[in-house]
C-alpha cells in the first residue's frame, strides 16, 4: 500500500482508497487506486503495509485488495438483477401463453 487517496461525498464525509502498487514482470511500474473507499482505515492496511493483490493480467486497473475490497455488493446487485430478470421473463413467458387460449 503506497497511500490513499482521500475523497468526499456531497454530505462531506471522507473515504479513503487505498492506492496499490506493482511492478509488472516486464519492469513496468503501476498505480492503481481501489474502487472502493472506506471511512476509516484499519492499521493492516495502513500506507506502507504489504497486502495481497490479485489483478487482471489484461487489464491492471482491474484489482482487488484482500480484505479492503468487499465483493458482497457486487453479489447483491447481480443476484437481485437476476432474480429480477428471471421473473419478468417468466412473467412475460405465461402471459404470451395465456393469451392464444383466450383466458
Amino acid at each position: 500500500m503506497v497511500r490513499h487517496r482521500v475523497s468526499r461525498n456531497d454530505d462531506g464525509a471522507r473515504f479513503h482508497h487505498p492506492v496499490a502498487a506493482r511492478t509488472t514482470q516486464d519492469g513496468t511500474a503501476c498505480e492503481y487506486p481501489s474502487r472502493f473507499g472506506r471511512v476509516s482505515v484499519e492499521g493492516r492496511f495502513g500506507v506502507g503495509a504489504a497486502v495481497t493483490v490479485r489483478y487482471d493480467v489484461a487489464d491492471p486497473r482491474r484489482f482487488e485488495i484482500q480484505g479492503w475490497d468487499a465483493t458482497t455488493a457486487d453479489r447483491v446487485f447481480a443476484v437481485v438483477g437476476s432474480l429480477l430478470t428471471g421473473t419478468t421473463l417468466l412473467a412475460l413467458l405465461i402471459r404470451l401463453l395465456i393469451r392464444p387460449l383466450g383466458l
